[in-house]
């Protein structure tokens, strides 16, 4: 089974664009999400996140690089259900940052707000496939398990 969901091309410059997804947060909460491939892990803004997000707890040891060098507090949380297009996620766990910085930049480019990145942690896990000529993303399933089809 595969569920196919739309992208955006946010232009930021000349020949430099971000993907993006929409997101719905525990069924109301909607937030724009940027497709990171390299980033590593898949992080969501903590000013977004701390109404809804439960068992949130301070990560005290981050020996990171990247975007994730740039910030100094780092919060683990779990978001009980959020959904991109048709793929429903259940209790998610992921990297709660600051983010104010990336929308700052974004404000510059764009009228959107920034609820988080999707890095290739969940890209992987569930089995995307980016196509820039259709402008979407196609999550591939087993139909028996509904879980990610490896291969």
């Amino acid at each position: 089974m595969k569920i196919k969901i739309p992208i955006e091309l946010i232009t930021l410059e000349d020949s430099s664009y971000h993907i993006m997804v929409e997101a719905i947060f525990n069924k109301s909460i909607r937030g724009n999400l940027i497709v990171d491939t390299g980033a590593s892990k898949s992080v969501v803004d903590y000013g977004f996140a701390e109404s809804f997000a439960h068992s949130i707890e301070e990560v005290q040891d981050q020996n990171s690089s990247g975007i994730n060098a740039l910030i100094s507090q780092a919060h683990i949380g779990v978001i009980e259900k959020f959904s991109i297009g048709k793929l429903k996620i259940r209790n998610y766990q992921t990297v709660l940052l600051d983010l104010s910085h990336i929308n700052q930049l974004y404000a510059s480019y764009s009228d959107k707000t920034i609820a988080g990145l999707l890095g290739s942690d969940f890209l992987v896990q569930y089995n995307a496939v980016i196509d820039y000529g259709k402008k979407q993303m196609t999550f591939n399933f087993d139909k028996n398990t509904k879980k990610p089809h490896k291969g």
